[in-house]
């Protein structure tokens, strides 16, 4: 498996290990890493890798930054089948209780979707609009800006509407699951819409190791020519949560 490439996701990774690693911030984050791989000799020749890194720095009790990055590939007879990477930012800030705003940029690239290099911007609003011991529901509503270099093709931009919402419950002490459903459209064109959906559950071994089920779902209603509308993704990782 040819190793990420990306300086943007690589440069991410590095300042999330240097972070989590101060001993100063050791009240004010998180971090979660998970990581899969696997490998098939014989009548098929398969390896598989996947990875993803989560930071979460909270400011003050009002302020919080989250940084996201992972990438994920596969290739079979030395042959690439798969390669994804991408990076998240996003700052907030609370309003009240349950109102916050914030800003939030997204930057993917997906060889084979046909996608060299996606920059996705957004400035909204979000709300926590059920929130008990061991539910939270949040939704989130947002103009941004997307600009997109296909391979083989143009670039395309436009203005954008986003919505965004995120159910979490904890099932019991040791388990929890969650439900992630993006939609985004494009302000330039009707027809070109995205649906972004996650299912989670996690399930701890240890006070910092777990094992995470996810199925994620995406469709593009206007892909790059040759490309399919729709991907999914089963995955089965081991988390680690400090």
């Amino acid at each position: 498996m040819p190793p990420m490439k990306q300086p943007l996701a690589a440069a991410l990774l590095i300042a999330l290990s240097a972070l989590s690693a101060s001993p100063s911030a050791a009240k004010q984050w998180k971090n979660s890493v998970e990581f899969s791989y696997m490998t098939a000799n014989g009548n098929t020749k398969l390896q598989s890798l996947s990875g993803r890194d989560a930071f979460t720095y909270d400011f003050s009790e009002k302020t919080k930054a989250e940084l996201e990055a992972g990438g994920n590939g596969a290739r079979t007879d030395r042959q690439v089948q798969a390669e994804q990477y991408y990076a998240v930012e996003k700052i907030s800030r609370k309003l009240t209780d349950r109102d916050y705003v914030f800003e939030r940029y997204r930057w993917d690239r997906n060889f084979f979707a046909g996608i060299k290099h996606r920059h996705d911007f957004a400035v909204g609003l979000g709300r926590e609009l059920w929130k008990t011991d061991r539910n939270l529901l949040i939704g989130e509503a947002s103009p941004g800006y997307v600009n997109e270099e296909r391979i083989g093709a143009n670039h395309v931009s436009y203005a954008s509407a986003r919505l965004y919402s995120k159910y979490s419950r904890k099932l019991n002490e040791t388990a929890s699951f969650t439900q992630d459903a993006e939609y985004i459209q494009s302000l330039a064109d009707n027809r070109d819409r995205r649906v972004n959906a996650e299912t989670t559950l996690t399930a701890a071994l240890t006070s910092v190791l777990s094992v995470k089920n996810s199925f994620q779902v995406k469709h593009n209603s206007r892909p790059p020519a040759g490309r399919r509308k729709d991907d999914t993704i089963l995955m089965i990782a081991l988390l680690a949560s400090f």
